[in-house]
Order: C-alpha cells, then structure tokens, then sequence
C-alpha cells in the first residue's frame, strides 16, 4: 500500500490540469471537508487539487477524470453567504 501511494505521488507530480496547465495535487484532508459539501463529489474516492487551489478534479476508482467538465470549483464552495 505504501508503495502505491509514493507511486502516485510521483505520478501526480507530473500531472497538469488540462485548462491552466497548472500542476495538480492530492486533496489535504482539509481540502477533502470542502469538497465534500458538494453532492458531486459523492461518487469519488479522492481528489486532485489545482494548484491554485481553485479546482478540484475527482478520482474514482484510481482514475483521475481531467476533463475541464469534471472540475469541482473551490472558490465556489468556499465562498460565504453574505449576511
């Protein structure tokens, strides 16, 4: 198990989003709280997060789905209601 996860992490490092070209990471736990507030993000078991931060891409069953139609906004989900 922890081979695969050092895999993945090398892997991902070369993984680019396919709208900015920024390089992607895998969700922090904190990140994985926001993301969950979605609905959408009921069918996935991880995510991969925008270097900006701004956008999350779901992985399922070990695929990561980088097509620009699959991104999750943060900015959207962290966002406050105005009062």
């Amino acid at each position: 198990m922890a081979s695969f996860l050092s895999d993945f992490r090398e892997l991902s490092a070369l993984l680019r989003c396919p709208v900015t070209g920024q390089q992607l990471h895998i969700a922090t736990p904190d990140e994985i709280r926001v993301i969950s507030a979605s609905k959408a993000s009921n069918e996935a078991d991880g995510f991969l997060v925008r270097e900006d931060r701004s956008a999350a891409y779901p992985v399922k069953n070990g695929i990561p789905s980088l097509l620009s139609e699959s991104a999750l906004s943060l900015h959207a989900m962290t966002e406050k209601a105005p009062d």
